[in-house]
């Protein structure tokens, strides 16, 4: 019996002298959840303005262009479970915060992260923004629990790619207008597998747990003062066509129910004819230059609205 444990030291020993230097150093890459976390504790007593939400606010909204001190704490995929604990998190901290900007896109309220493809993503919560939502204890704590990610992460370091994939305001500044897949743009095939990853019962629906969720921030952001802003992004042709008029017709009834309750601000962009072919990444996303131009858009209408 001490022969076999001595075999099973040796073995795993090179593994852990291997892996615990590649743990640390996998750390070390930039990612956009470890930069928010940080930046939020060091600027929430000043944030006037918090950006929540899924990649259509990570990649959609530039806090550059809006009034005073903003911050975007959107990621992919990021869904309301997560939007909620993080604009809590920092509550004890918050002394200018006026406004929390959320958008509620097709899928939202039907999607819930540790139910859904992207489900790896949890673990980044964990990671680097002191969630306790997780097991204290399992792989999914670690880098290397995840090898897809893993191995991305170590190509980036031996490329020595230092771009982060975000800009200083929290925003996700890779979808680039000159990347654009002008092949999957023009054939709508992007769009199409868009539409049916956001279908509601092929994400699970949450609806319920959600909707509670939403009126949870709702309440929370009346009974501060804070102006609770819902916003839908622009979608080109090919997306908002698709979609399933049911679904739809749920979400918009659930922001209604919220504009009753609780005066919830709303401002929808969804079909809006402003936005052309050079605004978009892909057939949901903003382009660089499509953020730029829908963020002063925003801003210009979130304070009308204040004026009014």
């Amino acid at each position: 019996m001490k022969q076999f444990i001595k075999y099973i030291i040796l073995f795993i020993l090179p593994i852990v002298v291997i892996a615990l230097p590649l743990e640390y150093m996998m750390r070390q890459v930039p990612n956009p959840y470890k930069y928010k976390y940080e930046w939020m504790e060091l600027n929430a007593r000043d944030v006037e303005t918090v950006v929540l939400g899924s990649s259509h606010a990570f990649y959609g909204v530039r806090p550059e262009f809006l009034d005073g001190k903003a911050f975007n704490m959107a990621n992919v995929s990021q869904d309301i479970a997560h939007d909620l604990y993080l604009l809590k998190y920092w509550d004890k901290d918050y002394s200018a915060l006026k406004r929390v900007i959320l958008p509620i896109s097709y899928f939202t309220l039907f999607a819930n992260l540790k139910d859904g493809a992207e489900e790896y993503r949890c673990r980044y919560y964990k990671m680097y923004m002191d969630s306790d939502d997780y097991p204290a204890i399992s792989f999914d704590n670690i880098e290397l629990g995840n090898m897809k990610t893993a191995r991305r992460k170590i190509k980036k370091m031996l490329k020595h790619d230092d771009n982060p994939g975000y800009d200083e305001y929290g925003w996700g500044n890779v979808y680039v207008l000159s990347q654009k897949d002008s092949v999957s743009w023009n054939d709508g095939s992007e769009a199409a597998a868009a539409v049916a990853r956001h279908d509601a019962d092929n994400l699970g629906n949450h609806a319920d747990d959600n909707c509670a969720m939403l009126r949870d921030m709702a309440l929370y952001c009346k009974q501060r003062d804070v102006r609770f802003i819902l916003v839908t992004t622009p979608c080109w042709h090919s997306y908002t066509s698709a979609l399933d008029k049911e679904q739809l017709k749920q979400m918009y009834q659930l922001i209604c129910s919220l504009k009753e309750d609780f005066g919830v601000e709303y401002f929808d962009y969804l079909d809006d004819g402003r936005f052309v072919e050079e605004d978009f990444f892909d057939s949901n996303h903003l382009s660089d230059i499509g953020a730029a131009k829908f963020t002063r858009i925003l801003n210009k209408d979130i304070q009308s609205a204040a004026d009014f």
